[in-house]
């Protein structure tokens, strides 16, 4: 049965399997991811081409650009161009004021207080009239820029006197007598030839007077002329007075210009005085001398109120305003030809111009603790009520910053 023999399968043989349906069901997503991502990169391409092609110059007009022609929107973060100015809120703008700046002010120099350390009150010069009688309106007539911010101060260094240089001072000046000590370290030499009298700041010399001649019978009068009736004149007095003075070594530093301070005819007499040279003018009368000098040239007497010497130190005045301030609230010295209280009603009222001021030195302090302190003396001229003719004026008010305030 040979037609009717089936014919084996070859085991051997490998076929192909037909696909099924569910493999074609799983390369379905494979397909669609890889057509999505070339669809991604076509995207970016087109999108990084645009950003080429844009100008590098062109100002963005804002932070965050858009690009409109891509399928998607793409966000890109852009920087403002340089030079391009960042638009500001209207909130958040503050308006700038224009303010001028502030000057800064000028501190006040500081006060100079000189060696000596805070000064005791000034000894001023009190005016002769009665208090209250006289008032005054001021007005100024000169820039008070002009006064000085500093001045000296002089501190009196006291004499120190022994027996033996007493004596030699009054031997020298005609006295023999004997030397004696006095309270306050003074000494007194005495003899028919006059008196002396030192102590650590002053010196006291007296002449013996003179005997009393008899007055002569109206028939024994001689005939005066003219040249034995002459005396000697102010700068002769002066000069005489002044040599004296320095070949007995009374005064210790250069004397000022000295002048008459008055004559007296009856007793055959002149008076001169000196103030010293540097500082000057001095109000009071230490450092002084007042010599009585006969109309011969003799030395009669002298009152010598003069230290062993002068020792300077520089100190701080008082702003000018201040002292400015003190004249006319009243606080000052004034001093005024004293006829006008004579020649016109009282109380004085009126007004007086300054036109200018100076230094001057006045004492200050007590016993042989002593210096010589600056003032401002403002000068002018006055009216008054019931005068007619202007009078000069000069008002003294204290200057040294660092001084105790005047008594009264």
């Amino acid at each position: 049965m040979a037609s009717g023999t089936q014919r084996r399968p070859n085991r051997n043989h490998s076929r192909r399997p037909a696909p099924t349906a569910a493999g074609g069901q799983s390369r379905g997503p494979l397909v669609f991811g890889a057509l999505a991502l070339v669809a991604m990169l076509i995207v970016a391409a087109w999108a990084i081409r645009g950003l080429m092609r844009e100008p590098a110059s062109a100002p963005s007009p804002s932070p965050v650009a858009v690009e409109q022609g891509s399928p998607l929107p793409v966000v890109t973060p852009t920087a403002p161009a340089a030079g391009a100015e960042t638009p500001v809120s209207n909130e958040a703008a503050t308006p700038t004021v224009s303010t001028s700046p502030t000057p800064t002010p000028t501190p006040p120099p500081p006060v100079v207080v000189g060696a000596f350390g805070e000064l005791p009150a000034p000894n001023l010069p009190q005016p002769a009239y009665p208090p209250g009688q006289l008032t005054l309106q001021y007005e100024l007539g000169f820039d008070l820029e002009t006064l000085p911010a500093e001045a000296p101060v002089y501190r009196l260094v006291a004499r120190r006197w022994d027996e033996a240089s007493v004596t030699e001072l009054a031997r020298a000046l005609g006295i023999e007598g004997e030397a004696v000590a006095t309270p306050g370290g003074g000494f007194l030499v005495r003899s028919t030839a006059g008196q002396l009298v030192v102590s650590d700041l002053t010196i006291q010399y007296q002449a013996a007077t003179p005997p009393a001649q008899e007055t002569p019978s109206a028939e024994s009068t001689p005939t005066v002329t003219p040249s034995s009736a002459a005396t000697l004149s102010d700068e002769e007095l002066v000069e005489a007075a002044r040599s004296w003075l320095e070949r007995h070594g009374l005064v210790t530093t250069p004397l000022g210009v000295g002048r008459v301070h008055e004559r007296l005819p009856e007793a055959g007499v002149a008076i001169v005085i000196f103030g010293p040279a540097d500082p000057n003018p001095v109000l009071s009368a230490l450092p002084g001398a007042t010599v009585t000098i006969g109309t011969d040239g003799t030395i009669r007497q002298a009152f010598v109120a003069w230290p062993a010497a002068l020792e300077p130190s520089t100190y701080s005045l008082r702003p000018a305003e201040a002292l400015w301030q003190d004249v006319v609230s009243g606080r000052g010295t004034i001093d005024v030809d004293e006829t006008i209280f004579t020649q016109a009603s009282l109380p004085l009222r009126g007004t007086a111009r300054i036109e200018g001021a100076e230094l001057a030195w006045v004492d200050a302090g007590q016993g042989s603790t002593r210096y010589l302190t600056p003032v401002v003396r403002f000068r002018g001229t006055a009216t008054f009520e019931g005068y007619a003719e202007p009078v000069e004026i000069t008002v003294t008010v204290p200057a040294v910053a660092a001084q105790a305030a005047p008594r009264g």
